[in-house]
This record gives C-alpha cells, sequence and structure tokens, in this order.
C-alpha cells in the first residue's frame, strides 16, 4: 500500500490520534509518526508501545519537513496550537483534525493558514468515555463514519489525500457542510453528554438523607451514564464552541420535560404512554 504522508505530527496522542496513528502505521500509509502533548510520561509510553517513532514537548520543536499535521487536542486549542507550529510549517504541509466542532474551528483556521498550507477539517464518530494513549487501539474506526466538513477553499488534492486515509483504515468517509455538522452533533453527541452529567450530579443535589444513592445504581443506570467519565475539559470545550446549536437542543429537550412533568402531575397517564410509545419506535429504528 502506497506511503500518503512522509512524516506526521500528532498533537494529541490520545485515544483517537493514537488510535489513528496505530492504524496509518499499520496500513503502510506513513514513514514516520512524531507525537505532541504535555505529559512527557504519556508520550514515552506511546513510543515504547510503537504508537510514535519520537515525540517533542514544546511548539517550537516540530520538525521543519512535517507534510501532515493531525490535531487531536481539545477543540478550543486547535486554532491557538496550529499558529503556534506554523512559523515552522513548509508549504505544502496538510493539517487536519478530529475535533468534535467544525464550523468555528473551520472559520478560524480560514484565517489563519496561507494558501500553501491546505486545512481538511474531519470528525471520526468513534471513540469511548476513555482518554490518553494508553486507551489507543488498531481498528477503532473500522466500519465507523468519518465526517469531512470542506469548504470552497478546501485543496481538493488535501481533501482527496485525507479521505483516502480514512477510506484505507476502514472508515465510512462522509462529506458535510460545517454548519451542519455541528447541528447534528448538538442533538446527538453533545446534548447527551450534558444530560448525563446533570443526572449523575443529581445523585449528590437531590439527596435522599440516610441513603447512599450511588450504592443503588444499577445496570441501567451505569449504562445511560457511561459517558459521564468522558474527559471533562474536553466536554467543557465542545460545550462552549458548540453553544449556539446545544443551546437550542437543550431548549428543545427542556420544553419536553416540562411538557411531561405536567402530565405526571395531572395524572395524563393516556399522554405519557403515547409520548414513551413514540420513542419506542424511534429507538428501534436506530442502527
Amino acid at each position: 500500500m502506497a506511503v500518503i504522508f512522509r512524516k506526521m505530527v500528532v498533537a494529541g496522542v490520545g485515544l483517537i490520534c493514537g488510535s489513528l496513528a496505530l492504524d496509518m502505521r499499520r496500513h503502510k500509509l506513513v514513514d514516520e509518526i512524531i507525537g505532541y502533548g504535555r505529559s512527557e510520561v504519556s508520550l514515552r509510553w506511546a513510543k515504547k508501545q510503537g504508537i510514535i517513532d519520537s515525540y517533542f514537548l514544546r511548539e517550537d520543536e516540530i520538525p521543519e519537513d512535517v507534510n501532515f499535521l493531525m490535531i487531536g487536542t481539545p477543540v478550543q486549542t486547535s486554532v491557538p496550537l496550529t499558529a503556534a507550529f506554523l512559523p515552522r510549517l513548509k508549504a505544502g504541509c496538510v493539517i487536519s483534525d478530529v475535533g468534535s466542532v467544525k464550523a468555528e474551528i473551520v472559520r478560524g483556521m480560514d484565517r489563519l493558514l496561507p494558501k500553501n498550507i491546505s486545512f481538511v477539517p474531519g470528525h471520526p464518530i468513534a471513540g469511548s468515555e476513555q482518554w490518553g494513549a494508553r486507551a489507543a487501539k488498531p481498528d477503532l474506526f473500522l466500519g465507523r463514519r468519518t465526517i469531512l466538513t470542506p469548504t470552497r477553499k478546501t485543496d481538493k488534492a488535501a481533501l482527496k489525500k485525507v479521505a483516502m486515509i480514512w477510506r484505507k483504515i476502514g472508515a465510512k468517509v462522509e462529506l458535510m457542510d460545517p454548519e451542519v455538522h455541528d447541528r447534528v452533533l448538538g442533538l446527538i453527541s453533545h446534548l447527551p453528554h450534558v444530560l448525563v452529567y446533570a443526572l449523575v450530579n443529581a445523585l449528590e443535589r437531590s439527596p435522599v438523607p440516610g441513603v447512599d444513592l450511588k450504592s443503588y445504581c444499577a445496570g441501567g443506570f451505569k449504562d445511560f451514564t457511561r459517558i459521564a467519565s468522558s474527559r471533562p475539559e474536553l466536554w467543557r470545550d465542545i460545550c462552549l464552541m458548540n453553544r449556539q446549536a446545544l443551546g437550542q437542543s437543550l431548549g428543545d429537550y427542556i420544553n419536553s420535560l416540562k411538557q411531561m412533568r405536567r402530565w405526571i402531575a395531572e395524572g395524563q397517564g393516556a399522554f405519557l404512554e403515547k409520548e414513551f410509545a413514540r420513542a419506542n419506535e424511534i429507538r428501534q429504528k436506530i442502527a
């Protein structure tokens, strides 16, 4: 299989980018992988495991001959970190990311980057509540959707290369407008995370005297709230960067809760059953 990029820097060697690095190495899509991050302990472990070949800890230490930069840090750092790397990036370098928010990052990159450095925004719909290099694993993206959100400014050759990487490691590539992406993810991903964080915190904010509510949480509660174990600063940034779409989703959800609270208070069992049945039908259509 032909090498697509010669020297790749992975900024943020965690679950997503660490898994991507493993797959790109296994499929021989890159010659050399260099890691960047805050924790030397984690980077040293990633090197020992063969996820990366080497690493650096300061932005000004990025090699000058990098031709692929993958950003996997919390979304609010994507543009500032790229700006710090930019003085040492050469013409022809391709930049991509894996952030769960796209529109604001796209606007920031469009303002920042010169015409001879291309940005291909992306978001693989895969992962878990785990994070860090130790969570990385091969075939994480196999059969999963990866959304790329190019704009009119996106270089077509760079887009083709990035799409090829994801397809070669088994992902299903889909192109989507950045604003549409953020509305979709605001509803199906960002909203559930906010709801689960609030629900788990309700265990302490709505106490039952003399009862340890956590000890009564069985399988259903644990399964539903698993994502509350996700990285807090990551989801803080996602919520703030997608505040408009998430705010609308939250508003609609709050209105639905208020309606159900009224039906419960008024003893409107028929309305509740109808609402539950509707949800049951929709849930069965989710693959």
